[in-house]
């Protein structure tokens, strides 16, 4: 089942991002996703956008209107979570952020 992924998309004062597009981008296959495969959202003249998104760990790029893409981050959205907004998935914590560093240059 799907987790719902809402919100409002602003920029660093406040208002409403306009002529901009949300992709998230598949980096792992997983039973309900392939890899590289990409889902796209574009928010309302307010800013708002909603996605149900499938499990899966994505990167998310922001196409906005005259400007090359920004990569934003990555996000994973588990079997568990709950809804919210990107920046609650993007600020979460993951298990990468959990392994000491001295394992993962091991990897």
């Amino acid at each position: 089942m799907a987790v719902k992924i809402s919100g409002v998309l602003k920029d660093g004062r406040g208002k409403p991002v306009e002529n901009c597009t949300i992709q998230l981008k598949a980096r792992r296959t997983s039973s309900t996703v392939v890899v590289n495969t990409v889902a796209s959202e574009n928010p309302d003249e307010a800013g708002r956008y909603s996605m149900d998104v499938e499990y899966g760990q994505y990167s998310v790029i922001l196409l906005v209107e005259g400007f090359p893409p920004s990569h934003a981050g990555t996000i994973t959205v588990y079997e568990d979570s709950q809804p919210g907004t990107l920046n609650d998935f993007l600020g979460a914590m993951t298990e990468e952020d959990a392994r000491p560093e001295a394992l993962r240059r091991f990897e």
